[in-house]
C-alpha cells in the first residue's frame, strides 16, 4: 500500500488511486448500429436508439484488506463519485461469501446519518444511529433521502434498502467509514442468472411468472423508498436455490423525483421519458423497464434495434409471435410501449394504485395461474366396420371450458368401452360401463358444479339380436336441479385445488372403473341372456397441463409428442403378458392367434385392477384412445402419420377411422383424439 499525499494535498486514502469523474459526455456514434451522431439530436437516425450520456471513471482498484476482511476484484461501475466493486467477503468461518462494496469519499464535516423508525428490523449484522422519534410519529415510514438529495450515495443506498425492506433485493452486510471513504457492503446472492433459470426444462410457468411477481414487488418497494431503475435485464436478476428471485444488480438506480441533470447510460429498456422529458417521469418508467426484461425472456435473447421503430417505439409483441398467448400479449402491450399513459395503471385500476404496479402484479398472478393449463381440442368416430352388423363400441366425450375474471378453466373427459366380441350382450356391458364412468367421474371435479344432480336410468338388459341396442343420450346427462339463485363460485372448483391434483384423480378413476365393474358383473349374473358380457375400457381426464389415464382390457392410449407416437397402456391380454416375460417379442404379439383373449376385464370378476398413469402434457401433444379394431388394423406408423399431417382433433379422427376402413376394418373401430394446445 502507498501514500499518495503531497504537501499541497491532503491526504489521500490509502491503496486507492482515485480522481474525480469525468463529467459525462455525449457519445459521438451510436452504440448499437455505430452510426455517426449528428449534433446533439436524441435519437439515431439510422435505427431509432436512444442516446444517453457515456459515464467516464477513473477508479483502480484498491490492494488488500478493505476493514480487515473485503478484498476488491472487479470494478463494476463509478458515477459521480460513487464506485461499485465486486469482491468478497473474507472475515467469514470456513467460507468466502461474494459481495458488492460500494464506496464514496466522505465529505469533510460528518455526514448526517439516514434517520429510521426504531420499530423497524435491520435484518443485518452491523449497527445503525436510531434517532428518537415521537411516539405518534414512529411508523414504518423511514426519513429516506428523497429526490436526488443524497444520490448516489452510500448512506442514501443504505437508507433505501432499509425503507424498502423486501426479500428480492440485496441483503446488507456491513457500513463503515475507512481511511476518508465511507463503505455499504452487500451480499450477492447465489444461485443462477434468470436467463439460465427460466429455460430449464424442469421450470414451469408457474415458477417463471412467481418469479417475476417477485421482482415487480420489489420494484414496487423501491417505489414506495424513493427510487426507480434506468433499465432491467435478466442478468441483473439472480434465482436463488430456495426459488427467491432477487434484483442482485443495483448499478441502474436512480432517485424520484428524477433530477434534469442526472447522467443516463441509456439502453434497451430504458424508458424514453427518462432521456427525453426527465420532469415527467415518475414510477411509470419502471413499467417499460419490466416489459423490456419480458420481452427479451420470452424470445430468448437480448433486444436490439431489430426490436424497435426509428422513433425508439417498440414493436408490438404480435408482429414476432402472432399466436402468442392473450394473457402475454396484454401484459406488454399495458408495459413495453413508448407514451407512459398506454401504460398501467388502466382507469379504473389509477383510483387505487397510480404506479400500475398493482395492476401489473394482478396481471402476472393471471399468467401464474393460467399459463401451464393447456388448451384442449378433441374430437371422436366411431363406425361398425367393413365385416361386423353392429357396433359394439361406444364412445362419450365431455369437454367443458369456463372463462371468467382473469382465469381460464378448460378439461376434457374421455370414455370408450369396446364390448367384448362375441360375448352375450357385449354392447350392452360397454353401454353400462360407460354410464356407471360418467355418473361416477361427473361428479367430481373438474365437471361438477356443486349442484345436487339426478341420474340418467339405467340402460335395459333384456335387449336381444332383434332389438335395437340400447343407447343413453348423450345430450341428456345430468339435470342440474335448484331453485335458489345460483353464486359465481357454484360453477367452479379452484384449479389450484389438491380435488384437482394428479392424485385425486387417479383415485376417483380407479373407484369409477371398479364401480362400472361391479355394476356390470352384478347385471350379468342377475339377468337372463347377460351371462359373461363384458367389456374393456379406457378412461381420460385432461386437467390442467396433465392426464391421467384409467385402462381395463385391450384398447388402448398413445400419446404422440414431438412426432413420436408411443403407447401409453399395457395390453391386458395373454399375449401382453408374454411380451412382459420376454417369451415373444411384440412384433410376434401384433399377429399371434391368441392376441385377442382378455386376462382382465369390465364385468369379467366380482373385482378388477385397473391400471392408473398419470401423463404430462405439453402444447403439441396428441392423446389416442381406440379400441382394438384400430390398433389391429393400422400400423404405429400410418397413425404417426396421419397426426403429422392433421390439423385438428376432428380431422385427425377421421382419418384414422377412414384408414381402418380402407385396410378392411375386420372389427369395430372407435377412437377419440385430443389435441393439446
Amino acid at each position: 500500500m502507498t501514500d499518495e499525499s503531497t504537501a499541497a494535498e491532503p491526504a489521500a486514502p490509502t491503496g486507492a488511486d482515485v480522481t474525480a469523474p469525468a463529467a459525462p459526455t455525449m457519445p459521438a456514434t451510436c452504440a448499437q448500429c455505430g452510426a455517426p451522431r449528428v449534433g446533439d439530436v436524441v435519437f439515431c437516425g439510422d435505427c431509432g436508439f436512444i442516446f444517453g450520456a457515456e459515464i467516464a471513471s477513473a477508479s483502480k482498484l484498491p490492494e488488500g484488506l478493505i476493514a480487515g476482511r473485503y478484498r476488491l476484484t472487479l470494478l463494476i461501475s463509478d458515477r459521480a463519485g460513487v464506485t461499485r466493486f465486486r469482491g468478497h467477503d473474507e472475515g467469514t468461518l470456513g467460507e468466502v461469501i461474494p459481495v458488492v462494496v460500494i464506496r464514496q469519499r466522505l465529505p469533510e464535516e460528518p455526514a448526517i446519518p439516514p434517520t429510521i423508525a426504531s420499530d423497524v428490523s435491520l435484518g443485518s449484522d452491523f449497527e445503525f444511529t436510531l434517532p428518537d422519534i415521537p411516539a405518534d410519529q414512529a411508523t414504518i415510514q423511514i426519513a429516506a433521502p428523497t429526490g436526488s438529495h443524497g444520490w448516489p450515495g452510500v448512506a442514501w443506498e443504505q437508507a433505501l434498502l432499509l425503507r424498502a425492506a423486501h426479500l428480492s433485493l440485496p441483503r446488507l452486510i456491513d457500513s463503515f467509514s475507512e481511511d476518508g471513504y465511507s463503505y455499504l457492503v452487500e451480499e450477492i446472492p447465489t444461485g443462477v442468472a434468470l436467463w439460465d433459470a427460466w429455460d430449464r426444462s424442469d421450470v414451469t410457468n408457474r415458477d417463471r411468472f412467481g418469479w417475476l411477481t417477485q421482482i415487480a414487488a420489489a420494484l414496487d418497494r423501491l417505489h414506495f423508498a424513493g427510487a426507480i431503475v434506468e433499465g432491467l435485464r435478466p442478468e441483473m436478476i439472480v434465482v436463488s436455490p430456495s426459488g427467491l428471485a432477487i434484483l442482485a444488480d443495483l448499478t441502474e438506480l436512480l432517485p424520484l423525483p428524477l433530477p434534469a441533470d442526472v447522467p443516463l447510460r441509456g439502453g434497451f429498456s430504458t424508458a424514453p421519458e427518462l432521456l427525453l422529458n426527465p420532469a415527467e417521469v415518475d414510477a411509470r418508467s419502471d413499467l417499460f423497464a419490466f416489459g423490456a426484461l419480458l420481452y427479451a425472456l420470452l424470445m430468448g435473447r437480448e433486444l436490439s434495434d431489430l426490436d424497435f421503430t426509428l422513433t425508439g417505439t417498440p414493436k408490438h409483441f404480435l408482429e414476432r409471435v402472432p399466436d402468442a398467448n392473450p394473457f402475454i400479449v396484454r401484459i406488454l402491450s399495458r408495459t413495453f410501449v413508448r407514451d407512459p399513459a398506454e401504460r398501467f395503471p388502466t382507469a379504473d385500476g389509477a383510483l387505487v394504485d397510480r404506479t400500475g404496479f398493482h395492476e401489473l402484479m394482478a396481471a402476472l398472478g393471471s399468467c401464474r395461474r393460467n399459463l401451464d393449463r393447456v388448451k384442449i381440442d378433441v374430437a371422436a368416430w366411431s363406425t361398425v366396420g367393413m365385416v361386423r352388423s353392429g357396433n359394439e363400441d361406444g364412445v362419450t366425450i365431455y369437454h367443458t371450458g369456463n372463462a371468467r375474471l382473469d382465469d381460464t378453466d378448460e378439461a376434457a373427459l374421455v370414455l370408450l368401452a369396446d364390448g367384448m366380441g362375441g360375448m352375450a350382450s357385449g354392447e350392452v356391458a360397454a353401454a353400462l360401463a360407460l354410464h356407471a364412468l360418467r355418473q361416477e367421474l361427473l361428479a367430481s371435479p373438474p365437471f361438477s358444479i356443486g349442484l345436487p344432480v339426478t341420474p340418467l336410468p339405467a340402460p335395459p338388459l333384456d335387449a336381444s339380436e332383434d332389438e335395437p341396442t340400447p343407447t343413453i343420450d348423450e345430450g341428456t346427462t345430468y339435470e342440474i336441479q335448484s331453485a335458489a339463485p345460483l353464486s359465481i363460485p357454484a360453477f367452479t372448483v379452484d384449479p389450484e385445488s389438491p380435488e384437482r391434483s394428479s392424485d385425486a384423480h387417479a383415485e376417483r378413476v380407479t373407484v369409477a372403473l371398479r364401480e362400472a365393474n361391479t355394476r356390470v358383473f352384478a347385471a350379468s349374473q342377475n339377468n337372463q341372456g347377460a351371462r359373461g358380457m363384458g367389456c374393456t375400457a379406457e378412461v381420460v381426464l385432461v386437467d390442467g397441463a396433465s392426464a391421467v389415464v384409467g385402462h381395463v382390457g385391450d384398447s388402448r392410449v398413445y400419446r404422440m409428442r414431438g412426432g413420436k407416437l408411443v403407447q401409453i397402456t399395457r395390453d391386458h391380454t395373454l399375449v401382453g403378458r408374454l411380451v412382459e416375460l420376454g417369451q415373444i417379442t411384440p412384433a410376434e404379439a401384433e399377429v399371434h392367434p391368441r392376441r385377442s383373449e382378455l386376462h382382465q376385464a369390465i364385468g369379467g370378476r366380482p373385482d378388477v385392477y385397473p391400471d392408473v398413469y398419470a401423463v404430462a402434457l405439453e402444447p403439441g401433444d396428441w392423446i389416442i384412445v381406440c379400441s382394438d379394431g384400430l390398433s389391429n388394423q393400422v400400423t404405429l406408423d400410418a397413425m404417426q402419420g396421419v397426426l403429422r399431417d392433421a390439423r385438428n382433433a376432428e380431422r385427425a379422427a377421421r382419418r384414422l377411422v377412414n384408414l381402418a376402413l380402407f385396410e378392411g376394418a375386420l372389427d369395430n373401430v372407435t377412437v377419440a383424439v385430443v389435441r393439446v394446445a
